[in-house]
């Protein structure tokens, strides 16, 4: 991969190994795949691992002899805490379970592997096996892809259904399995593509199917040459705390905010194919540049010291001119997909702005309510990690620098000084921290914010 630009970002040692580690990977593999015809095989619906629902799973498929078959598996690199660390290459879904009750269908079917209704894993994990029906569709037009979900009601629509039919699947094709099934026959194409780790040719030619089915269908609707993909209507509004501010600050130099949640697959990708550069917050929201031209323009928004790991490989499929930028404040360990974050504008956007000749934010520093909104939500959301997350966040997060950002004015030096006081007994004592302690505490800011903001 080629070398990450630096320059907006704050340095910290957590971030730049993560950094580090992803330019000194190839992504693109010119490996050769097969595709295999296992008979008697069995299908084993994917099983959450733990109690807690973490996003691992157990579940695909058995060979006649009901072994394992490990190319059914799916390989992924884990962007979160795992094995006591962040960077962490394990299985998505590995593994056999116990089960009473097996269906059998004297059906040839193709298997399609996990399937979930996150985006950016669904373009990344979910659609890796499909590139032979891509390629020869009047060969599978009569075969049911059958897919492992997680959950059990699961129903395949919208913007998902849409990406499945321009691959070449008729919605009658679909099938979610709900209990184990032994199949006269699987179809089990290598994936060609596994998060995080790998991509390979298949993977682009089935990324440029998608997008040529869709630029044949005709729409009437704006397209736009700079676009932000903005995430204000989206349902989560209470996670992403301030990032307005910077919305508001590209929308000043000419981008126009786009919520792709409001468009079809088919209209998010005539937009993409249309940009010429792309902003966005660091989510599931860059994984869509997939389907932009090659070799454009995009700025990413960081909201915490970590990274998205799989979003490099993206960078890598489609040669992104990417510019990374840090614009955020973390007072508090979280995960990187639950939130909270604190976006605010800080002097990284400012020499983004100064260096692309572009005009200045209107405002600096995070704004007074979305930092007690940001304090709220820390409160509230506090004991959703579990005892080995918080462990191993807090030792990524205290090294990360950021002690030169102006955070306050000085005479708002006693709030923040008060603040951090009440930070430094969370992160030391959190299965301590009561309610009682954060009713006192919150009664203690009402008093200090009434007397600073009067």
């Amino acid at each position: 991969m080629k070398k990450i630009n630096r320059k907006y970002l704050f340095g910290d040692e957590c971030s730049s190994k993560i950094l580090d580690f992803a330019e000194q990977q190839e992504y693109f593999s010119d490996r050769k795949l097969e595709i295999r015809t296992y008979d008697d095989a069995t299908c084993l619906p994917s099983l959450f691992l733990n109690e807690d629902k973490k996003f691992t799973f157990c579940g695909g498929l058995l060979d006649k002899k009901n072994e394992y078959i490990p190319s059914s598996a799916i390989h992924a690199l884990l962007g979160g805490v795992f094995n006591s660390g962040y960077l962490s290459s394990g299985y998505r879904m590995y593994g056999t379970y116990e089960f009473e009750e097996c269906d059998y269908l004297d059906d040839t079917v193709f298997y399609g592997g996990w399937c979930t209704r996150q985006w950016g894993h669904f373009l990344l994990e979910c659609i890796c096996r499909l590139y032979p029906i891509a390629k020869n569709p009047e060969e599978y037009k009569d075969i049911k892809v059958v897919f492992l979900q997680p959950v059990d009601d699961y129903e395949i629509d919208g913007s998902y259904l849409e990406i499945l039919e321009l691959i070449g699947l008729k919605r009658e094709q679909v099938v979610f399995l709900r209990k184990p099934t032994k199949f006269k026959s699987v179809i089990v194409a290598d994936t060609c593509s596994e998060a995080g780790i790998f991509y390979t040719q298949e993977y682009k030619f089935l990324i440029n199917h998608i997008i040529q089915k869709a630029m044949e269908k005709p729409l009437k609707i704006k397209t736009h040459k700079k676009i932000y993909l903005s995430r204000k209507n989206w349902v989560f509004t209470d996670r992403d705390i301030g990032e307005d501010k910077i919305e508001s600050f590209f929308n000043k130099n000419g981008f126009v905010s786009i919520s792709p949640e409001k468009y079809t697959a088919v209209e998010q990708i005539h937009l993409m194919q249309n940009a010429e550069h792309v902003v966005c917050a660091v989510s599931t929201l860059p994984h869509n540049l997939l389907f932009a031209k090659d070799g454009i323009k995009a700025t990413f928004i960081n909201k915490i010291c970590l990274p998205n790991l799989l979003q490099f490989l993206v960078d890598d499929v489609k040669n992104l001119d990417v510019t990374y930028i840090d614009a955020y404040r973390t007072l508090y360990p979280v995960h990187i997909g639950k939130g909270p974050f604190l976006f605010c504008v800080n002097k990284n956007l400012i020499n983004y702005a100064k260096d692309n000749n572009m005009k200045m934010p209107d405002v600096f520093g995070p704004d007074k309510e979305d930092f007690l909104t940001y304090i709220r939500l820390v409160f509230s959301k506090i004991n959703h990690l579990s005892e080995e997350e918080f462990l191993v966040l807090n030792s990524l997060f205290q090294n990360n620098t950021q002690d030169d950002f102006i955070f306050y004015s000085p005479r708002e030096l006693m709030f923040k000084k008060y603040f951090h006081k009440i930070m430094w007994k969370l992160s030391f004592g959190k299965k301590k921290f009561h309610l009682e302690k954060y009713v006192k505490y919150k009664m203690e800011l009402k008093k200090l914010e009434d007397e600073y903001y009067q």
